[in-house]
């Protein structure tokens, strides 16, 4: 191999490595980006590997997040909104749903027929988490639903944000 094709070679090998970090940056941004806009700001020191997922929706927005917390600054974002804790939850095809109590809760489609969840998304394999709720609607009558399932033997939370239309 001439050192013209070694030199090539090298500067390929650089401009790949390069390329590889700003893309695995700019994830990692990302996810601290949603968390600020959406769940809490600033974010506190004992959250840790913000993972971020939007599924494709026709209207509105969604986000299903994954992050490590301690209980201490879980509280901190129960306390940013009017959070009411659920009796229980459930996860199946897709649809995750809340309840209040035996007669009331709420549905949400997070994942449409077709549509891969992420790995790390299994909500399902938690034992007894903690589920709370925040539910409003804004001027225009469009609904915003915040789900906290807080697993407090792993110290892990996930968090989804759902606004119906645009």
């Amino acid at each position: 191999m001439s050192d013209k094709t070694k030199h090539i070679l090298l500067i390929c090998c650089i401009s790949l490595a390069v390329i590889a970090i700003f893309f695995v940056a700019l994830k990692a941004s990302r996810g601290h980006r949603v968390f600020r806009k959406y769940v809490y700001n600033p974010i506190p020191k004992s959250v840790k590997d913000i993972k971020v997922h939007r599924p494709w929706e026709l209207s509105g927005h969604r986000y299903v997040m994954h992050f490590n917390i301690s209980e201490a600054d879980l509280e901190l974002i129960l306390n940013s909104r009017r959070f009411r804790e659920m009796m229980n939850f459930w996860y199946r095809n897709g649809i995750l749903s809340v309840r209040v109590d035996t007669s009331h809760g709420d549905s949400l489609p997070l994942f449409h027929v077709g549509q891969r969840r992420p790995k790390w998304f299994r909500p399902d394999n938690w034992d007894n988490p903690k589920v709370y709720r925040f539910k409003e609607r804004n001027i225009e009558y469009r609904e915003n639903m915040k789900i906290l399932i807080y697993n407090e033997k792993l110290s892990e939370a996930y968090f989804i944000e759902y606004q119906e239309g645009y």
